[in-house]
């Protein structure tokens, strides 16, 4: 079996940043990598962007809402996929598989939307859970001043408040799931790279 690397955090911590360098990382000494994320590139993926992420004349941030139960059945339906077609295949092929995000970041943002988190660990229970998962712990203050300076934000982005709550459920997180690390988000780009990578030694290396 492969390593399964998760990074998880609220908007603007640098997960998608912090996920190729460590792909790169581990490249550079000799392992198949496979670098995905979450909402994925499927049609399932593509439909939560639609509806949820991206806004639009069909986005949920104009009106044309869908509940939050429906929401949390979407990304779980294109998680399943994700599972199924990806993640699981690349850890049986003895392969890396590093995800930007994963079913941390439902539970985290749809039980601050309000529903219950046993529900959402119920209803992501088929998912395999990975090695690793790297919480990139950043204050909402500074989320929102790296926010800002994008060019298109997602409804999540816009909302302080939600990531107030979101960032409070993920450190909670951090206490339930055995296999979730907090790193300072705040640093350099490269001291995070730093702590990463000495997180991977530590805990799938060594």
């Amino acid at each position: 079996m492969g390593m399964f690397i998760v990074m998880e955090g609220i908007d603007g911590a640098g997960k998608s940043t912090q996920a190729k360098m460590l792909a790169d990382w581990f490249k550079s000494r000799g392992y198949e990598v496979v670098l995905t994320k979450e909402p994925t590139d499927t049609a399932f993926g593509r439909l939560i962007r639609r509806l949820v992420l991206t806004g639009g004349k069909e986005g949920i941030i104009d009106g044309a809402r869908i509940s939050h139960e429906a929401e949390a059945l979407l990304f779980a339906a294109d998680r399943a996929e994700h599972v199924s077609k990806l993640i699981g295949p690349s850890l049986k092929d003895g392969k890396v598989v590093i995800s930007d995000r994963y079913f941390y970041s439902s539970l985290a943002y749809q039980w601050a939307r309000g529903l219950d988190l046993e529900w959402l660990i119920d209803l992501n229970r088929f998912a395999i859970r990975p090695d690793l998962v790297i919480l990139l712990d950043l204050p909402v203050k500074e989320s929102m001043k790296r926010i800002n300076g994008r060019s298109i934000k997602s409804e999540f982005d816009k909302i302080a408040e939600l990531q107030r709550n979101v960032r409070e459920n993920y450190l909670k997180l951090a206490e339930m799931f055995p296999e979730m690390r907090i790193v300072n988000a705040q640093n350099t780009v490269d001291d995070i790279h730093r702590d990463i990578v000495g997180l991977v030694e530590q805990e799938l290396l060594e």
